[in-house]
């Protein structure tokens, strides 16, 4: 037999880019179950589903492709008696698997029921593979979408049955499972979480593939949203620094205007004083340029001037104190209306801070008389078996007290039958009785308890 024995030298890795797969593949997204009670009267808490979803990455996806109907059928099931006696067959296939490296979240979706009523569920989400290149039928899950049913390993099924106190309706609560596969289903094949399903990615593509366009737009919209905030938040402030400034720009023209009429005005009445006060003294004066005529006419002169001056910086300062003191009074006024309106805002927010406040303790009294009510059920334990859940009400779910209580009521074996004693003590066991098996798991290949009692009696014969 030819052999092939490793040398000692180092192995040389090829650095691949983890987005760097077979062409012939196709991602897709995969709904595979939702939290709480399901049709197939087995519960699974969210808790319980985060733990489960360890085992997602890598289980295959299968499916049993019926080429008469050009669709994918039921888990595949086939039962075969034939001379060598009852045989179980399986006939899905592997067309796909759970990524190594998926992802896996909760996402909630509004399903509608049968009855045609609106209900939020929320489902435990990965991402997959198929093998669209080898597969023609795998396509079709890529382009329509099928129904999905995913399969639990029967011996890893932890859990125990009971009752619910609201319906009267037994449900067996899981408490651990691995998952085995991913089964793809027909359109005419209604899987057990009604909403569960394989697609083309939806929203996983989101996150994947483009995921520093996603962190850039995300970016991108925060950045946007601090710059409307703040923007928002200095409006009044914005609009005063307006107003301001428009007020002090009319303050500077006013100014220029007063000043420059201030200046030309008196300077023509002083010319014409001067003009006036010479012709009345020219006929008493002599038609002499002499010495002391000239000096009396500059010191006029003089006192005009410096009259003239003192009237223009008195008339100046006057006017700007005006022009300034309207101004000052248009922005006094908008300062006012500017923080009346603030303070009826701040009167508002406290309004509806208030009420908001209020509608939230009356909500939680409602949610406390519900949990309250549901506590009062499990009256069949003591007080020191329900005090943690009493003492955390407010943090626990209704779902959540009810699955902590059944569980102490599993572990210290209560009875849920609420049949007297009589009746129970007056019960003849019927060895006769019809053997009822129940099958907790999908498991294609599990055997069911009929037909393994029917082997044991050929077997015996």
């Amino acid at each position: 037999m030819h052999q092939s024995v490793a040398t000692i030298k180092s192995p040389e890795f090829i650095n691949l880019q983890p987005l760097e797969i077979n062409p012939l593949m196709s991602s897709c997204d995969i709904k595979v179950l939702y939290v709480g009670q399901n049709r197939n009267h087995s519960y699974i808490t969210k808790e319980v589903a985060s733990d489960m979803a360890k085992t997602l990455r890598g289980a295959p996806i299968v499916g049993y492709y019926r080429a008469d109907a050009a669709d994918f059928g039921d888990h595949g099931d086939q039962l075969i008696i034939d001379g060598n006696g009852i045989q179980f067959n399986c006939l899905t296939r592997p067309y796909g698997f759970v990524s190594p490296d998926a992802r896996v979240w909760f996402q909630e979706f509004e399903d509608t029921d049968d009855f045609g009523h609106k209900i939020v569920r929320e489902y435990l989400m990965t991402t997959g593979y198929l093998w669209t290149g080898q597969f023609e039928e795998a396509r079709r899950v890529i382009e329509k979408g099928n129904n999905q049913s995913m399969e639990l390993d029967g011996d890893s099924i932890d859990g125990y049955w009971s009752t619910d106190s609201t319906s009267g309706i037994d449900f067996f609560i899981i408490n651990d499972a691995t998952f085995s596969k991913i089964c793809l289903l027909g359109e005419d094949v209604e899987p057990c979480f009604e909403g569960a399903s394989v697609t083309a990615p939806m929203v996983s593509k989101t996150f994947s593939k483009n995921e520093n366009d996603f962190k850039t737009t995300l970016y991108s919209m925060m950045k946007e949203l601090k710059y409307a905030l703040e923007r928002r938040s200095d409006t009044m402030e914005t609009d005063v620094t307006i107003e301001q400034l428009s007020t002090e720009d009319a303050v500077i023209e006013s100014d220029t205007v007063t000043t420059t009429a201030t200046i030309e005005e008196p300077e023509a009445d002083f010319k014409k004083a001067d003009n006036e006060e010479k012709k009345e003294d020219q006929p008493e004066e002599k038609k002499d340029d002499g010495g002391d005529d000239a000096e009396k006419d500059d010191s006029k002169e003089e006192d005009a001037e410096k009259k003239k001056k003192e009237f223009s910086n008195e008339e100046s300062e006057e006017s700007a104190k005006v022009d300034y003191q309207v101004e000052f009074e248009k922005v006094s006024k908008a300062f006012n209306e500017l923080k009346t309106q603030y303070d009826n805002i701040t009167k508002i927010s406290e309004q509806y801070k208030k009420e908001i406040e209020r509608l939230i303790e009356f909500k939680k009294q409602i949610d406390n008389k519900e949990k309250d009510a549901l506590i009062e059920k499990f009256y069949m334990l003591a007080d020191e078996d329900k005090a943690d859940v009493i003492a955390n009400k407010e943090k626990y779910t209704l779902d959540e007290i009810e699955a902590k209580l059944s569980v102490i009521c599993f572990r210290k074996k209560v009875n849920f039958d609420l049949e007297t004693n009589d009746k129970n003590e007056n019960k003849v066991e019927d060895n006769n009785a019809d053997i009822t098996a129940y099958r907790l798991s999908d498991d294609e290949c599990a055997v069911p308890a009929w037909i393994k009692a029917v082997l044991a009696t050929q077997n015996k014969q």
